[in-house]
């Protein structure tokens, strides 16, 4: 399992999967170049219009609802007023950024074939049994439906910006020889564990493994025979991974030794029991080690420069009115 996916896999962002970007983009609420942001009374249920694209009212709820699952706010009660702001105007960025690029992928004749969703859909649900997996989604109170529309949205992002920006950005082998040179002190390999991993649903069922595993039953037998975690099937080997790239509730884990076996732990996604089978002690990295880093994080900055330049010139370009009396109201 690549140490990329791991925490994806236990927080389930699957709607968040990588785009080849990170995109972090501000747009201004008050003005979208020469076009003043207008208020507009009529209109109710629209919170937004985005070149004649209308943001809902619905459209806004539903992100709000799954935004608080995401930061597990349970009620408004527990946001302060400038945390509600904060958060209804991130939200609103992010329907607006949507928007903006899904016109754009329109305008540059950029499709997402059906033959290219199945088989994303295929990744994103790759080795997730059944129950498992809507499971999942319910925590998040999304519906398959709803999940897959925002999957066919990034995908089809993921296209526009690979073949607007992506293709087009290149990094030379001596920058990544500078960069290493003046940033050593960046690239430390910190401590690492590999573990075997069985997620069950009930304690009872992770109490009967765990008692079976103390008589000497092979653990990865029992994580083929029982687990429903995605790593289940290879013997619920994770892998190498550091500190920090797992949710909080495993932090225990590191402090197992090796051949050591976790006390059961209790997670929103089921019951958990590890096994570390080896350590990795924290050294540097050679630069043959840390070239691929160095040329992810440089090549990341560029493309998200560029990403940042093109958005403008696309934002500088639309009418984007938003309905703040609307807004009050959610």
């Amino acid at each position: 399992m690549k140490k990329e996916s791991k925490k994806a896999i236990w927080e389930f962002c699957l709607i968040a999967l990588e785009i080849g970007i990170i995109i972090c983009i501000a747009i201004l609420l008050k003005g979208c170049g020469s076009n003043e942001t207008q208020e507009v009374e009529n209109g109710a249920d629209e919170v937004a219009i985005v070149n004649k694209e209308v943001i809902t009212r619905e459209d806004f709820q539903n992100e709000l609802r799954w935004s608080k699952r995401k930061y597990r706010v349970e009620k408004n009660d527990f946001l302060k007023t400038e945390e509600k702001t904060w958060l209804k105007s991130n939200i609103l960025n992010e329907l607006i950024q949507e928007s903006l690029l899904r016109q754009e992928a329109v305008r540059q004749d950029i499709k997402v074939s059906s033959g290219e969703f199945e088989k994303y859909l295929d990744q994103a649900k790759e080795g997730y049994k059944e129950n498992t997996f809507q499971r999942a989604l319910d925590i998040e109170e999304i519906s398959r439906s709803q999940w897959e529309n925002k999957l066919k949205t990034h995908l089809l992002i993921k296209k526009l910006i690979e073949e607007v920006i992506n293709r087009k950005i290149k990094i030379e082998d001596e920058e990544l020889s500078s960069y290493f040179k003046q940033n050593m002190e960046e690239f430390q390999k910190g401590e690492q564990v590999r573990t075997l991993h069985i997620m069950v649903e009930t304690e009872d069922e992770a109490r009967r493994i765990s008692k079976l595993i103390r008589k000497g039953k092979s653990f990865s037998e029992l994580a083929k025979q029982h687990s429903r975690s995605p790593e289940g099937k290879t013997g619920g080997d994770m892998g190498y991974y550091e500190a920090g790239q797992m949710p909080k509730w495993f932090d225990d884990v590191f402090k197992l030794k090796v051949n050591k076996v976790s006390d059961i732990i209790r997670t929103p996604f089921g019951v958990h029991i590890f096994k570390v089978i080896d350590k990795k002690p924290e050294r540097k990295m050679s630069f043959e080690e840390s070239k691929k880093q160095i040329h992810t994080q440089l090549l990341h900055e560029a493309q998200e420069q560029a990403f940042h330049k093109w958005v403008e010139e696309i934002k500088n370009k639309s009418e984007i009115i938003i309905k703040y009396e609307v807004l009050e109201t959610i």
